[in-house]
């Protein structure tokens, strides 16, 4: 249960950026893959693996949910299909305490706030072009493979 716990926690600062799929969509398959093995008939599933009702319980929520959710995220990210790369303009970046939320001319990524963030100096986001790199993933998410500044002018 510590590693489902430890490794959801790695997949949500990793791949979640990534994967553009709305927040409350991957919010509601999370909790479906953490409740999906309580519908299952205790006496067949968790006594026969020696759990209590309470571990059996615990055990779908804080090991199942997370391990299952992060391996269809990983999944997705790593077994994409062909690579569109495109530019988009930056105008206007909203600068929090430690992660940079920039918003595109042109509306790209408009929906997907995880996704438009990153760990840097605004400096380097501000006036310049996003180029992005994007797939359809294995599931038929799309994700972003890279993204960088390409500074105009320099």
């Amino acid at each position: 249960m510590g590693l489902g716990i430890f490794v959801g926690l790695f997949s949500f600062f990793t791949v979640v950026f990534w994967t553009l799929v709305a927040p409350d969509l991957l919010f509601r398959i999370f909790l479906a893959l953490c409740f999906a093995g309580n519908l299952l008939p205790y006496m067949r599933s968790g006594l026969w693996l020696g759990m209590e009702r309470l571990e059996w319980f615990l055990f779908n929520l804080l090991a199942v949910g997370p391990l299952g959710t992060s391996l269809l995220l990983w999944l997705n990210f790593v077994g994409h299909g062909p690579v569109a790369v495109s530019d988009h303009s930056v105008d206007f970046v909203d600068a929090g305490r430690t992660m940079i939320t920039y918003h595109f001319v042109d509306g790209h990524m408009e929906e997907f706030p995880l996704a438009r963030a990153v760990y840097r100096d605004p400096g380097d986001v501000v006036g310049s072009t996003i180029r992005s790199t994007q797939a359809k993933g294995l599931f038929g998410v799309p994700v972003v493979l890279r993204k960088e500044a390409v500074v105009v002018g320099r």
